[in-house]
């Protein structure tokens, strides 16, 4: 949780929260980043305005925890896919899937994340989330003997990201997309 939230003590709170987060989600789905505003969020949950900014600081804040949301969620089902799994090419096609099954699942808010990037909006916190998962990849890529596993994890994260646009845009899983990338990873295609 960033400086800029205020943690819920109540139940009532943690509701009250967790209702914005959800409307969020919603007006997200709708009008996209342009048209997330704090009066379109409280109106869809239903609360005064006030209550918004009892849990986010503001705007900003509240996109924030709504891609933190999206990353829990994308790391939660990650760590439940490649769980038992040594680094190597399975534990990256286990990754992946969860993280396109997640991406499908959630793809205001994934939609929400693309927008924002594509705008330069990215926060802080918003780049260390998306960093870390090309530093796990790394040690997987390593294994498979693809060097510099850096350079081969941010390629794989990009890969990776392109499919979930592939499957946003498509409104479904588009097995093309993820055959083209499980064929990419097991041919271990090493940089020249």
């Amino acid at each position: 949780m960033s400086e800029a939230e205020i943690e819920p003590i109540t139940p009532k709170g943690r509701r009250t929260r967790l209702a914005l987060l959800e409307a969020g989600a919603l007006v997200a789905e709708r009008r996209g980043l342009a048209g997330l505003s704090v009066a379109a969020v409280v109106e869809q949950a239903g609360v005064a305005k006030g209550t918004f900014y009892l849990y986010f600081a503001d705007r900003d804040a509240f996109i924030d925890a709504l891609h933190q949301r999206f990353y829990d969620r994308v790391s939660e089902a990650i760590a439940q896919a490649v769980q038992g799994l040594v680094p190597g090419e399975q534990l990256l096609l286990s990754a992946i899937e969860a993280y396109l099954e997640v991406c499908l699942a959630n793809r205001a808010v994934k939609a929400l994340v693309f927008e924002t990037r594509a705008q330069g909006e990215l926060t802080t916190t918003m780049e260390q989330r998306e960093e870390l998962f090309a530093v796990l990849a790394q040690p997987s890529l390593q294994a498979m003997g693809m060097t510099p596993a850096p350079i081969a994890a941010r390629l794989f994260v990009a890969m990776t990201s392109e499919a979930a646009l592939i499957e946003m845009e498509a409104g479904h899983e588009v097995p093309g997309a993820r055959e083209i990338i499980r064929a990419l990873i097991t041919a271990r295609l090493s940089p020249q």
